[in-house]
């Protein structure tokens, strides 16, 4: 296990060292602990940071498809096309056998 030399602000020790003894752990401990917390935060903070990017970057990207799409549509008038269109793969074989 490794070992640091830590300095701490006036009376912050004293502080750590209540809570250690109130929570019936050693200072080592306690410090480990608080340590370990942090960096899960850290890294929550992250990948909170992360998902908000790549959200951002996915609506910038469904915006450019929008602009490419027939002015005045809306995704449901588009579905119900798409849905009621004769699939590809059936007018290539109607026109292919006749």
């Amino acid at each position: 296990m490794g070992k640091a030399n830590i300095s701490f602000p006036e009376g912050m020790l004293e502080a750590v060292d209540q809570r250690s003894e109130a929570s019936a752990t050693t200072r080592s401990a306690f410090i480990q602990e608080a340590v370990t917390r942090y960096i899960a935060e850290l890294d929550r903070d992250l990948a909170r940071v992360v998902r908000v990017d790549r959200i951002e970057r996915a609506i910038v990207g469904m915006r450019e498809i929008g602009r490419g799409l027939p002015g005045g549509s809306d995704g449901v008038s588009l579905l119900r096309q798409l849905r009621d269109a004769t699939p590809v793969w059936i007018e290539q074989r109607t026109t292919g056998d006749e």
